[in-house]
């Protein structure tokens, strides 16, 4: 609530002192760096990703979706395109047909005597 002087930064038509723009969660300073928001409050990345980004089923590291991430979803689970790959082979099957045997997915290759 103090005057800004010098480097204040201006978020959701709101001033702030450069210093006190911070993340929600790990309160590291938000001036100058990639950032998002959820329910009005700011987040750098990688706390966003952390807290609410779906986890891939490949690799379980967040899937955020920012900067043009694609990803290939289905039924409840998520996969990075990379991570979208035969368990059996390592085959892509990113644009292929794919078979499910539990948790696991496969190419139809692979998948032929399930």
């Amino acid at each position: 609530n103090q005057a800004i002087t010098t480097g204040g930064v201006t978020y959701r038509e709101q001033p702030w002192h450069k210093e006190c723009f911070v993340c929600t969660a790990c309160k590291k300073q938000l001036s100058g760096q990639r950032f998002t928001s959820r329910d009005e409050f700011a987040y750098c990345l990688s706390c966003f990703c952390n807290l609410y980004a779906k986890k891939c089923a490949g690799c379980t590291n967040p899937i955020s979706g920012l900067g043009g991430t694609k990803y290939i979803s289905f039924e409840e689970r998520q996969w990075h395109n990379d991570c979208f790959n035969c368990k059996k082979c390592s085959l892509s099957l990113v644009g292929r047909g794919f078979l499910t045997e539990r948790d696991d997915i496969l190419c139809p290759e692979c998948g032929k005597d399930i």
